[in-house]
């Protein structure tokens, strides 16, 4: 199958890596503009690019997915198939130019989380699974049939980064047999049932606030969620702090929401229903460190609180 591959981070650098491996051959990557970024705010470009490149792969960075120029650039390499992931929604011009259209790797067991954030959603939501699905593309988000899922297990310590690395290789095998149907003439063609479909919104940053008055639970499975971006934080004294790693325990001291108690190196925090155990802390513009290490930088713990 000749391949014109889509995506961004590095997430979908995996895929195009699998890809490059497989007996299908990989004729051009498309992939968003460089940015800045870091601290000197350097242009960078995407991780994908950077697999691209290694390999000797043409690269297109179109502004604009509905300009001409970008659609006789791709009719140029007569793919049989596009592969997407974590890349843009693409104009009905460009779903047409391929023999076999456009498939996309999405992470989650469709139409649950259709959009921009399904691990992240998934994860926030306490769910004990997701998934992974390969659908045909169309002019609407995340709606085509299903060629191909494989379900994946969230674990209670899973992060947005974790579960993402496991997601690779089911993904990987998902893609596989997507791509295989397509070959022999046998796809499935799911149609998704739409009335069971859920959202998966863009993440915003004001998300990762952390209210102390909701439940231990559902704070541990948002902080897992925006684990590494926006991340969960709150004034601790005063002081900005991101908690990256945390969890839930049965027994501890009485707490109120938001008050927290450092004992034999471990630090507790009250909420609205149970107790968060700080175990991964991260001052702001510090990096992450175990939580003994950050109170003992702390002289005066006296009323010490989320407040």
């Amino acid at each position: 199958m000749k391949i014109v591959f889509m995506g961004t981070p590095e997430f979908a650098a995996h895929f195009l890596e699998h890809l490059i491996a497989s007996d299908n051959e990989v004729l051009a990557v498309v992939t968003q503009p460089d940015r800045p970024a870091g601290r000197g705010r350097v242009l960078t470009p995407p991780p994908v690019k950077e697999a691209a490149l290694r390999h000797g792969l043409p690269v297109l960075q179109p502004l604009d997915l509905k300009s001409p120029e970008f659609e006789a650039d791709l009719r140029k390499y007569d793919a049989d198939l596009f592969v997407v992931v974590a890349y843009s929604i693409l104009p009905k011009n460009i779903l047409g130019v391929a023999k076999f259209g456009a498939v996309n790797v999405h992470g989650s067991l469709l139409p649950k989380y259709r959009g921009a954030a399904p691990v992240q959603r998934a994860i926030a939501d306490g769910l004990p699974e997701t998934g992974v699905t390969v659908f045909r593309l169309d002019e609407k988000m995340d709606h085509g049939p299903i060629l191909a899922q494989r379900t994946v297990v969230i674990d209670h310590q899973d992060t947005t980064a974790s579960l993402l690395e496991k997601m690779v290789a089911p993904g990987c095998d998902a893609l596989d047999d997507a791509i295989s149907q397509l070959k022999e003439g046998r796809e499935k063609d799911l149609t998704q049932d739409h009335a069971q479909a859920s959202g998966a919104p863009k993440l915003k940053k004001e998300e990762g606030l952390i209210d102390f008055n909701l439940p231990a639970a559902v704070i541990h499975n948002r902080i897992r969620a925006f684990n590494p971006w926006p991340g969960g934080y709150g004034k601790l004294g005063g002081r900005m702090v991101y908690l990256r790693k945390t969890d839930t325990p049965e027994n501890g001291p009485k707490l109120a929401p938001g008050a927290v108690e450092f004992k034999d190196n471990r630090l507790y925090v009250g909420t609205g229903d149970g107790l968060l155990e700080v175990i991964e802390i991260q001052a702001e513009g510090k990096k992450p460190m175990p939580v003994a290490d950050f109170m003992r930088g702390i002289q005066n713990r006296e009323g010490l609180c989320f407040c």
